[in-house]
C-alpha cells in the first residue's frame, strides 16, 4: 500500500513538472515574439496617441455641426 502512494505522488509531481515546463516554454516564446515586435508595438502606440488627438479635434467639429443642424432643423420647422 505504501508503494502505491509513492507511485501516485511521483505521477502527480511529474504531471505538475510537465505542465509548468510546458507553460514556461509558451511564456518564453511569447516574450521572444514581443521583443521581436517591440519597435512595431511602440510605433503603434504612437499612432494611437496621434489618432486620439485627431479624434478629439474632430469631435469638436462634430459638436459644432450638430448645433448648426439642430438650428437649421428648428428654422425649417418654423417655416412649415
Amino acid at each position: 500500500m505504501g508503494i502505491l502512494q509513492w507511485i501516485v505522488i511521483g505521477v502527480l509531481v511529474y504531471t505538475i513538472y510537465y505542465i509548468i515546463n510546458k507553460y514556461e516554454r509558451k511564456v518564453d516564446e511569447l516574450t521572444r515574439l514581443i521583443e521581436l515586435n517591440r519597435d512595431e508595438i511602440d510605433k503603434n502606440k504612437q499612432d494611437i496617441a496621434k489618432n486620439s488627438e485627431k479624434i478629439a479635434k474632430a469631435s469638436e467639429g462634430v459638436a459644432k455641426n450638430k448645433e448648426k443642424l439642430e438650428l437649421n432643423q428648428t428654422i425649417i420647422e418654423k417655416l412649415k
